[in-house]
């Protein structure tokens, strides 16, 4: 499982030190993905590779649960109002039924979970000061302490750290 984890720099300076010092972990066996930089705000830094939403809010977990809870819906419309008159019309009303509905309830979700943020990142992003900066990266769970110290040492805050669902489905 993979880990994103969230630190608070107070200068670019040491942000970019931070960054230079992560990018070599990303060909070692931490597998170390980013980082990613927001400013007040949730605000782009320039010069600073910008976070995805996926980073900053709840939006994978969301369009997952849209994905299971819709599919499920769409098969029981399909059960209620397809046509059962073979087995092939029936295979194809569920199949339909599961694919559509799926798909929409992942879009669904996509959307509504891009606008739930994680809590603890949308206040330390809020109650940033001029020229600090969040630092996002993920990494794998075991080496997550490796990471820390690592950026610890560079002069990084910790904020927050959550354990990335389903992560090797990022093709949804």
């Amino acid at each position: 499982m993979r880990t994103v984890l969230y630190f608070r720099f107070t200068d670019a300076a040491s942000a970019r030190d931070g960054w230079t010092q992560v990018l070599p972990l990303s060909k070692a066996p931490t597998y170390v993905t980013g980082p990613w930089f927001l400013g007040r705000g949730r605000k782009p830094i320039e010069g600073f590779p910008v976070a995805d939403s996926s980073h900053t809010s709840f939006r994978p977990e969301v369009s997952t649960a849209g994905y299971a809870i819709c599919a499920v819906l769409g098969m029981a419309l399909a059960g209620y109002y397809g046509d059962h008159s073979d087995p092939l019309s029936s295979l194809t009303a569920y199949g339909l039924g599961f694919m559509i509905g799926g798909f929409g309830g992942w879009f669904l979700g996509a959307l509504s979970g891009t606008r739930l943020l994680r809590p603890r990142l949308a206040r330390h992003a809020a109650l940033l000061a001029q020229g600090e900066i969040l630092m996002i990266v993920g990494c794998k769970s075991s080496e997550k302490d490796k990471v820390k110290t690592l950026l610890y040492g560079k002069g990084g805050v910790g904020i927050e750290e959550h354990g990335d669902f389903l992560p090797h489905l990022r093709w949804i």
